[in-house]
């Protein structure tokens, strides 16, 4: 019997498939990912960042995903389901507060919030605003009132709202609050407030309270916060951002900000720049073990694994060129 070309590309078809499927054996694999990544790690460390890739190409696919592409309204749903599982096993913790937050890192953040000019400034301007001071006004009068209300005696009390004419009620009580937001205004604007010393005891109040805060067991937190809150400011939070996508200002930050990684790291080495990003060769060989063996496992119990090899390689032992070389 003749053996034709077309048969014997047939034979180099199906021998080079089973060759190729040896090699992705579980056997084989594992040396095989580790010399293919040693491989790419030998090759990436002669190349830069802009040798693959620009600016503006990243520019581009970052504003696609950032600013264009359509969020589903399946993202909330799905927050939401997880935070209701995250919520759940949080507050069912044992653990106190100060096991999940540590006293370091609140002090931390508050020396910095008193710290940064925002803060003095942001106080000094909150203590000219008119409807803040009304508030701290109330609240003031409505504690002195109820303080008045619990010490004076029940016969004495009576008494007085039976002799005080309301007019001289109601004006005490204008005067009283007129009073307290004028105190409030000169009280916050003095800038003796925000002297270093008083900023010190401010924060031994802030660390007193913390410390009684944090004994607390995280559970007591669903008395505070509860699952539905933290989705709707999730929500709150995701509509902002749905808006503030669209506009100019933040595209202008999300090149900004491109510009300024390529401007650091666009000469620098690919194996460099993996390394100052903390992704070592141990983690890619680790992920690569991890994920590389099933998958392909699964392709070939399926099949799909020779189906694909086959796809991109018949093409070559099918074309005349080939069947030409073996005539």
């Amino acid at each position: 019997m003749t053996t034709t070309p077309r048969d014997t590309a047939n034979r180099l078809l199906d021998g080079l498939v089973d060759y190729l499927l040896a090699r992705l054996a579980p056997a084989q694999l594992d040396g095989f990912l580790e010399a293919e990544l040693d491989f790419l790690l030998e090759k990436a460390s002669g190349y830069t960042l802009n040798d693959w890739v620009s600016a503006q190409q990243i520019q581009e696919t970052a504003h696609k995903y950032a600013s264009e592409m359509d969020i589903s309204g399946a993202i909330p749903e799905l927050v939401g389901d997880m935070v209701e599982e995250f919520y759940e096993q949080a507050v069912d913790s044992e653990r106190l507060i100060a096991d999940v937050v540590d006293e370091d890192v609140i002090m931390a953040l508050l020396d910095k919030v008193l710290e940064i000019p925002l803060s003095r400034q942001g106080m000094a301007w909150l203590g000219r605003n008119p409807v803040l001071l009304a508030l701290l006004a109330g609240g003031a009068q409505m504690g002195l009132k109820t303080l008045l209300h619990q010490g004076m005696p029940v016969a004495l009390r009576e008494q007085f709202s039976r002799r005080l004419p309301e007019r001289w009620v109601n004006s005490l009580d204008t005067r009283m609050q007129e009073w307290l937001l004028r105190r409030t205004e000169q009280l916050l604007s003095d800038p003796w407030l925000y002297r270093d010393e008083n900023l010190d005891e401010l924060r031994e109040l802030v660390l007193v309270g913390w410390q009684d805060f944090a004994q607390r067991p995280v559970a007591e937190l669903r008395d505070l916060l509860s699952s539905e809150d933290i989705q709707e400011l999730f929500v709150i939070g995701f509509e902002y951002w749905r808006e503030l996508r669209h506009t100019d200002y933040f595209n202008s930050l999300l090149e900004s900000g491109v510009n300024a990684f390529f401007e650091k790291y666009g000469d620098t080495s690919l194996v460099d720049l993996l390394q100052e990003l903390g992704v070592t060769r141990a983690l890619m060989l680790d992920d690569a073990r991890r994920f590389g063996p099933p998958i392909i496992e699964k392709l070939r119990q399926e099949g799909l694994l020779e189906e694909w090899l086959r796809r991109h390689l018949s093409g070559f032992f099918e074309a005349e060129e080939t069947l030409e070389l073996l005539n």
